[in-house]
């Protein structure tokens, strides 16, 4: 009897944050290149529109020396957006979609968090290093967003 093969099923690593700002504020600071290079990467190109270009750069240790590039593939502001693309580094240059949603909350806004990724295996080393990236991004993005910065 030969082993069981893995089963593959789609990664979504899911977060929420309450964020100190309205909605529009914070649709603001995930979508426009000014805004993103202040808690997200370290410079970035954003045509913040439905089939605009995204690309974001990091430049600290370990990361990668090619930008990651994808395209808003939804932007309905300020409810929600999402992208999809990758870098040379992820499984057949994909790192998935990132999808995000806005609702207003009591003085604030509760953002959405979720990054997918498709079925397959070589996936998993990606999906760790998002699960341990994502968190510390999202403390950046409410330090931002404090009133008063």
């Amino acid at each position: 009897m030969s082993p069981e093969p893995p089963k593959m099923c789609d990664v979504e690593l899911k977060f929420s944050t309450t964020l100190a700002a309205p909605p529009e504020r914070v649709f603001e600071a995930i979508t426009r290149a000014e805004h993103l290079v202040r808690w997200l990467c370290d410079a970035a190109e954003s045509d913040p529109r439905q089939g605009g270009l995204l690309s974001m750069t990091w430049r600290r240790p370990g990361a990668s020396a090619e930008p990651f590039i994808a395209t808003w593939v939804a932007f309905h502001a300020p409810a929600s957006c999402a992208f999809s693309g990758g870098q040379s580094e992820h499984p057949n240059g994909n790192g998935g979609r990132v999808t995000w949603t806005l609702e207003a909350s009591q003085g604030g806004t509760l953002l959405k968090t979720c990054h997918s990724m498709p079925p397959h295996i070589d996936y998993a080393p990606v999906a760790q290093r998002y699960t341990l990236a994502w968190p510390r991004a999202l403390d950046r993005l409410a330090e931002y967003l404090t009133p008063g910065r």
